[in-house]
C-alpha cells in the first residue's frame, strides 16, 4: 500500500475547488468523498488520514438547512481562494 502524502491531498482539494467559483462555491461532502475515493487518495471509512488533515487545513464544513432550519446537507468550503 502506498503512503499518501498530505501535500498530494492538498493539491487534489485545490484542483477540485479550482473548478468552483469561490464566492459561492462549495462541494457537498459526500460528492467530495466519492471523488477523493475515486482518486485513490482516500479509502471509505477511514478517518485521521492525510486527506482529513488536508481538508482540516484548507476547508470548513458548512451546514445547509431549509427555511425552517431542518438539516439538508453539508458542504466543504475553502477557507481562502485557491490562488490566494
Amino acid at each position: 500500500m502506498k503512503k499518501i502524502k498530505v501535500e498530494w491531498c492538498e493539491n487534489f482539494i485545490k484542483s477540485v475547488f479550482a473548478k468552483i467559483p469561490f464566492e459561492n462555491g462549495g462541494i457537498e461532502t459526500n460528492a467530495f468523498w466519492k471523488q477523493a475515493e475515486k482518486s485513490g487518495l482516500w479509502v471509505k471509512g477511514t478517518y485521521g488520514t492525510p486527506m482529513s488533515e488536508a481538508l482540516e487545513k484548507l476547508t470548513r464544513v458548512e451546514i445547509v438547512s431549509d427555511d425552517k432550519g431542518k438539516y439538508l446537507y453539508s458542504v466543504f468550503r475553502l477557507i481562502k481562494p485557491v490562488n490566494a
